[in-house]
């Protein structure tokens, strides 16, 4: 009875929807524990071969009332199927573990599947008639045994190389000191300590807010014109192309004729010979190649090549490869000038090296320009471009009817070349071009040209490098580089009239003669290497004139330098208020700006032609008169020159330079030779430039107290501008 009423209490009524009478499941599970295997103490039941299908049905253990409620829950239409659909799932899944451990199963067709002696106990009721169930809750579909493939004996895995995956980055905290990143380093780090530790920290700091205006924008839309387009059709027969090559022909071979004739040389003797020759298909060829432009520049480098056989100590020593033992046992400076090269061939011979200019992109090519150096001489013009490369021979050539009085090459393009002539005519040339190719030519006036310079413009034309010329009529003018040179006068120098400060002249006589010309000659034109806008004009009257570009047709102030013509300025390269002058007065004077008198004077006893400062040696200074070369060392003496050397061929100086490095000399004669010298035995580059040249010059004014004050002033404005 009690095992009865146990079971009565497990009755639950379960009904189906469309069923005549209620099914009643009964299930009671099994208490029985599974059957355990042990030998020596061990546990050793064997576990099921398939232990996850096994361990899924155990947490999905899904009983038979579950099956009735949901078959209640939803409608007739579609809510059954879906449950019917789920319930046979749950029959698929008990099914497989029933066949897992090979029992018995009992199948009703229509219902849920039924393990008796495993883990389910149950009693079913079943209706009599199966049809109605079938036709009310349409469960018609069979289950169908689901077939467990069995496991891969092998796994086949396929190794990929992925992409690398930084976990960890940690970039470097230093850097190499020599370096750009090592110098950004150190900037950031001297910042960092100025505004932490040094006096940055007390620094005063605002806020500030600001509103950044939007910009408005419009949306625009253009429509264009479609182009016309006509076609067009022509029709050309062979006899057409016949012609047209047949006419062509003929006038090839007409020109052959004609040069022909042109080589055949008339034998006039009454001899008996060939009454004419005519050149040879060879000759011809040869003629041919000569011309041809890529031949030339094979040319060109082949005579480089062999020119390097005979100069190649020299060019070494001209590129500063070649440098004297600082650490030898004897040293002596004895400020010696060696002969690399001349620059001349048989073109030059008789002309007169008037002007030459370094290219400022290829410090190999020196531009020298010829002419005439007296009044009288009749001679024409040329342009040689010398390379270091071929001392023998110049790589261009430009020929011009009238003298070359002075040239400059461009800075912002140096190709191109600009020269001045004995006439007055200003040229623009590309030097690219073997020909002559003038890029621009202005107006000839008639008076000479004698100095010429590159300079950027000012106001509207600052952007625009410019030509500065200077005439002999005084006039000072700017060209604007195009086909026909543009000109705007900048002024024109007058006669200085009574005193005048600077050099303590003597008194001339008075004439009451009517004067020629009411303006000097302007002989050279330098900018001031601090202001670009002020220039010194140099006159044959011995007078400079400090003018502005901003100031046309008038002059700032002009002092009395030399009696009779200045022939250069050069403005000191390690302090740029000191520049010295030369003229026909026998002296060269070292002036300083601010300073109404001369510095120092050297004399000598002929007319000193030019001169120029030392890169390298703030103290050391070139001069050149008749044919001597001498150099000076303020540091040493003053009142007279370290060495004098006389130019090989004993003709007479006409200009000086030195190259950008200061190791060489550049000097010119009037007989058409360019003579390049390199120093030796000279001393070793100070430390401090600007020191020794302001300590040598008080050395030397030691007896004069006023020009010693004043050079002070002028060393304490050199370093306020630093």
């Amino acid at each position: 009875m009690m095992e009865g009423s146990q079971l009565q209490q497990r009755f639950k009524k379960r009904s189906f929807t469309g069923s005549r009478r209620p099914i009643l499941v009964t299930t009671r599970r099994r208490t029985t524990q599974d059957l355990s295997i042990l030998h020596e103490g061990k546990d050793v039941t064997p576990k099921p071969l398939n232990p996850e299908v096994y361990s899924e049905g155990k947490e999905r253990q899904i009983s038979v009332y579950e099956i009735g409620e949901r078959y209640s829950e939803y409608k007739i239409s579609e809510s059954v199927s879906l449950a019917i659909t789920r319930s046979q799932s749950t029959v698929r899944f008990k099914h497989e573990l029933d066949k897992q451990h090979h029992q018995s199963s009992i199948q009703y067709k229509g219902s849920v599947p039924f393990d008796a002696s495993d883990y389910y106990l149950g009693i079913f009721v079943i209706p009599e008639s199966h049809s109605d169930i079938r036709s009310t809750s349409t469960i018609e579909e069979e289950i169908k045994p689901i077939i467990m493939k069995p496991m891969p004996t092998t796994i086949s895995l396929i190794l990929k190389e992925t992409p690398t995956f930084f976990v960890l980055d940690l970039p470097s905290c230093t850097a190499i000191k020599d370096t750009e990143e090592g110098t950004q380093v150190q900037e950031d780090n001297a910042l960092y300590e100025h505004l932490t530790v040094g006096k940055g920290r007390n620094r005063k700091i605002l806020n500030a807010e600001s509103q950044t205006v939007p910009v408005v924008m419009k949306t625009r839309n253009t429509s264009c014109v479609k182009s016309k387009t006509i076609d067009g059709t022509a029709f050309a027969s062979a006899w057409d192309m016949y012609d047209t090559f047949q006419d062509v022909q003929e006038e090839s071979e007409e020109s052959e004729t004609s040069d022909e004739s042109d080589y055949e040389l008339n034998n006039n003797d009454e001899s008996p010979s060939i009454d004419s020759y005519k050149l040879s298909a060879d000759e011809k060829q040869m003629t041919k190649l000569m011309k041809n432009p890529r031949f030339q520049e094979a040319l060109c480098v082949m005579e480089r090549l062999l020119a390097n056989n005979c100069f190649n100590e020299q060019q070494k020593i001209f590129r500063g490869l070649t440098v004297p033992d600082p650490f030898r046992e004897n040293i002596e400076y004895n400020y010696r000038l060696n002969l690399l090269w001349t620059f001349g061939n048989n073109d030059t011979v008789g002309l007169a090296v008037n002007a030459f200019s370094w290219n400022p992109k290829n410090k190999d090519l020196l531009a020298v320009g010829y002419g005439k150096f007296f009044f009288h001489d009749n001679l024409t013009g040329l342009v040689l471009i010398w390379n270091i490369k071929n001392p023998v021979q110049p790589e261009r050539k430009y020929n011009f009817a009238e003298p070359v009085t002075t040239l400059d090459f461009s800075n912002s393009n140096p190709v191109l070349l600009a020269v001045g002539f004995y006439n007055g005519s200003v040229k623009v040339i590309n030097i690219s071009n073997r020909d002559v190719t003038i890029i621009g030519e202005n107006i000839p006036t008639f008076e000479p040209v004698w100095s010429i310079i590159w300079q950027f413009g000012r106001n509207e034309k600052r952007n625009e490098e410019m030509v500065m010329a200077t005439f002999d009529d005084g006039r000072i003018c700017a060209y604007s580089v195009q086909r026909k040179l543009e000109m705007s006068q900048l002024m024109r120098v007058g006669k200085a009239d009574g005193k005048l400060k600077g050099y303590d002249a003597m008194k001339k006589c008075t004439s009451l003669t009517i004067p020629v010309s009411r303006y000097a000659a302007a002989l050279f034109m330098r900018f001031h290497p601090i202001d670009p806008s002020i220039y010194f004009v140099g006159t044959n009257e011995g007078t400079i004139h400090r003018c502005s570009l901003n100031y046309l047709s008038q002059h700032l102030d002009l002092f009395l330098a030399h009696e009779g013509s200045v022939h250069e300025l050069k403005f000191s390269p390690f302090c740029k208020r000191m520049y010295a002058t030369c003229g026909d007065d026998w002296h060269t004077r070292i002036w300083g700006e601010g300073i109404a008198e001369p510095i120092l004077s050297f004399a000598a006893m002929q007319t000193v032609q030019g001169l120029d400062w030392s890169p390298t040696h703030s103290t050391i200074l070139v001069t050149i008169r008749a044919q001597f070369i001498e150099v000076w060392d303020l540091q040493r003496k003053v009142y007279e020159p370290q060495s004098i050397t006389s130019l090989p061929c004993n003709e007479r100086c006409t200009v000086v330079q030195f190259t950008e490095s200061g190791r060489c000399l550049v000097v010119g004669d009037v007989n058409g030779h360019v003579h390049v010298f390199s120093f030796e035995d000279m001393p070793f580059e100070p430390f401090f430039q600007e020191n020794l040249l302001f300590d040598s010059l008080s050395r030397a004014l030691i007896t004069e107290p006023q020009l010693l004050s004043n050079i002070k002033k002028l060393r304490r404005m050199a370093r306020d501008e630093e």
